[in-house]
């Protein structure tokens, strides 16, 4: 009967242990499972480094090539900003600053090595090419460009992320911006401006303006040598609108606001009813065209 018992317990003991280690197993491997758990959050961690704590590299290249009257000069940079000024002068002067930044110098500098520029002429378009390696995680470059031009040229200019800034050019200019301010000022041509994400600022121009930005203030500023007849849109869904006529302005006038005040400053004479988030008129003799809309601010007119 003793031997019996002293079974029963050993056995009871035995099936206590094997619970006891199938308890352990389990817990070490919810243990495990934990870390692999924390170490891939911390890959991921890794993935997303800030750009101040990863290494950089700049490297600066100048490109000219002769420039006659009327070129078209064109460039596009898919992260970093434009600017283009005006002269007296016969040739195209670009300096553009390449900025790489990786996970450590020598990646940096190669990847600012291996980015490319060449300024490449057909007929007379003059166009600024940059060619980037591909990059991989926690890598990257920006080219900042300025370009020097003659004055009296067309403008073809674009960014996928950066600004754009224009100043005394006389032809006509065309400018597309995902993410940036658009800046310009003493232009003497036609304006086409498209920003998805940033504010526009047009001064000291004469042309006809077509001005939209997705998301973004727009500031126009003719110049007062302008000629008074000027076809105007100028459209935003989110933001205000301020516009300075020029001398003498005369146009059929559209102004739309679906959130939002209008103040002008110039006589509008009222076609119809005046409208709860609008109004159609002429100012002058209605010669031009002016449309104004936002769905989301104010607008002034000077």
């Amino acid at each position: 009967m003793l031997r019996m018992l002293r079974d029963i317990g050993n056995s009871n003991r035995k099936g206590r242990k094997m619970k006891s280690d199938f308890l352990t197993r389990i817990l070490l491997n919810c243990l495990v499972f934990s870390l692999i758990a924390v170490a891939g959050c911390n890959i991921q961690i890794g993935y997303s480094h800030p750009s101040f704590l990863l290494a950089k590299y700049e490297r600066t290249v100048q490109l000219s090539k002769p420039m006659a009257a009327g070129s078209l000069f064109s460039a596009k940079s898919n992260d970093g900003w434009i600017t283009v000024t005006g002269g007296d002068i016969t040739e195209c002067n670009v300096t553009a600053t390449i900025i790489a930044r990786a996970d450590s110098d020598t990646n940096a500098r190669r990847i600012a090595d291996q980015t490319k520029l060449r300024l490449e002429q057909f007929g007379n378009k003059l166009t600024l090419k940059v060619q980037r390696p591909i990059l991989m995680f926690n890598q990257s470059v920006d080219v900042q460009i300025d370009a020097k031009v003659l004055k009296n040229c067309d403008l073809e200019l674009g960014t996928d992320d950066g600004d754009i800034t224009i100043e005394n050019v006389k032809g006509r200019v065309d400018v597309k911006t995902d993410d940036g301010k658009v800046s310009l000022s003493q232009v003497g041509g036609d304006i086409k401006v498209r920003s998805d994400d940033g504010s526009i600022k047009v001064k000291e121009v004469t042309g006809d303006v077509n001005l939209r930005s997705d998301d973004g203030r727009i500031t126009v500023v003719y110049s007062k040598d302008a000629d008074g007849v000027c076809n105007i849109s100028l459209v935003t869904d989110d933001g205000a609108i301020d516009f300075t006529a020029p001398t003498n302005f005369s146009a059929d006038v559209e102004i739309l606001t679906d959130d939002g005040s209008i103040n002008t400053g110039l006589p509008i004479k009222v076609m119809g009813k005046l409208g709860r988030i609008g109004i159609k008129g002429t100012i002058g003799t209605g010669q031009g065209r002016l449309y104004i809309r936002t769905d989301d601010g104010s607008i002034r007119i000077r």
